[in-house]
């Protein structure tokens, strides 16, 4: 199975954890801001990673996943990194996924992290990586 973590970050936060999980899980990275949304038209499971602004995803991970190729049955798994809520963030993407041809089959978050202070992703990797097994 082809995986691929797929984030953008505005601070660092969502890209520290995306470069997390991809070591954790064998996955190549790529980095929204300098990527075409076709860039994921062979992956079967997209790891999607955004910051929280406004209580919803940035709207360039938005935009990025409303230009993605249609498929068909792929799976995504979702995260994000927020300062005090995460609002609609994974229902706004999820919808979005979903007529993409995604199945989302994870949500996890990574709340308080500040960009020059280490950050502990345990919880998060161990839920993306008991969901995988």
């Amino acid at each position: 199975m082809q995986t691929c973590v797929v984030y953008f970050s505005r601070t660092g936060n969502t890209k520290r954890l995306a470069e997390a999980i991809a070591e954790a899980t064998n996955a190549s990275t790529i980095n929204i801001s300098s990527a075409q949304p076709s860039a994921v038209q062979n992956i079967d499971l997209l790891i999607l990673g955004t910051p929280v602004e406004g209580f919803r995803p940035a709207k360039e991970t938005k935009a990025f996943v409303e230009n993605i190729p249609q498929t068909e049955d792929k799976k995504a798994i979702l995260f994000c990194t927020y300062a005090l809520f995460k609002g609609s963030t994974f229902g706004s993407l999820e919808k979005t996924l979903s007529k993409k041809g995604y199945r989302t089959i994870l949500k996890v978050s990574k709340k308080g992290m500040k960009p020059e202070q280490p950050a502990d992703f345990t919880d998060v990797l161990s839920k993306i990586k008991q969901k995988l097994s």
